[in-house]
């Protein structure tokens, strides 16, 4: 199959001009996002330029402790971006939150070793874009179960505390939270899973056909990393909440309200 056709800066620029519509769309409707829309797509050109430079020098050196060290950096970034978008506090949750993408991260690398030999998964070509698309999916659903789960205990921290009284330990009287919030969170990855292929053709599969796959590759591909976003996502919100939970409650079993970034 033949390679991608390259696209012209020119050309880009060209079709950057729909966004005019959203933009009418807006100011029909006196929302105050033209501004914010504009940043937003500024920075989106300035960083992926920046992860062409740099993923450029990524895969030329190839090193397997360089290949590590970025996805370190990935799974802290996505840690940070989670607790901030779930509004807790970094001091308090950061290393509650921090190790269950880690452990999941390892749990992943590790199941690729199922499909991959070492030297290919170590390599920066496979790791970086694998992993990448796996921790760039789990913001998400841990934002959710995090979100949902801590709003359920601030509004209905009496439920937790008649729990406790009736004999239930610590793991059984947030274990209603825990199951209404991980619900919340893989409801919208199983709906958006048995649709694929149908509604919609996947990323993954429609950027190896451009790149020059075959498309039986590009299923095998997809239905790979499909079922690695999705045992990670579920995986990673539940640890999440687990050990976020350890963080948010005093010595006397009150939910600590220090761990949130805005009170109610």
């Amino acid at each position: 199959m033949n390679e991608t056709m390259a696209i012209s800066i020119p050309s880009l620029v060209m079709f950057s001009f729909i966004l005019v519509l959203p933009v009418l769309i807006f100011r029909h409707l006196r929302l105050r996002l033209t501004r914010d829309l504009l940043i937003s797509m500024a920075r989106m050109a300035g960083q992926l330029a920046l992860v062409a430079v740099y993923l450029e020098y990524i895969f030329r050196l190839d090193m397997l402790l360089v290949n590590v060290a970025w996805v370190l950096v990935m799974i802290v970034v996505a840690t940070g971006s989670i607790l901030r978008q779930s509004l807790l506090s970094w001091q308090k949750c950061l290393w509650a939150v921090l190790p269950a993408h880690l452990l999941t991260s390892l749990m992943i690398l590790f199941c690729f070793l199922l499909v991959f030999d070492f030297a290919t998964i170590s390599s920066a070509r496979y790791l970086v874009p694998l992993m990448g698309m796996v921790l760039g999916n789990i913001p998400r659903s841990n934002v959710v179960a995090l979100d949902r789960f801590f709003s359920e205990l601030r509004a209905s921290e009496e439920v937790r505390i008649q729990y406790l009284t009736l004999g239930a330990n610590g793991t059984e009287a947030v274990r209603p939270f825990l199951r209404n919030a991980l619900r919340a969170a893989v409801g919208p990855q199983i709906g958006t899973v048995a649709t694929m292929g149908i509604v919609s053709l996947p990323g993954m599969m429609t950027g190896q056909i451009l790149g020059g796959s075959s498309p039986a590759v590009a299923i095998v591909y997809q239905i790979m990393i499909m079922i690695a976003i999705f045992t990670a996502a579920t995986v990673s919100s539940f640890l999440a909440m687990h050990f976020a939970r350890k963080a948010a409650f005093d010595p006397f079993g009150r939910l600590d309200e220090g761990i949130f970034l805005q009170r109610p």
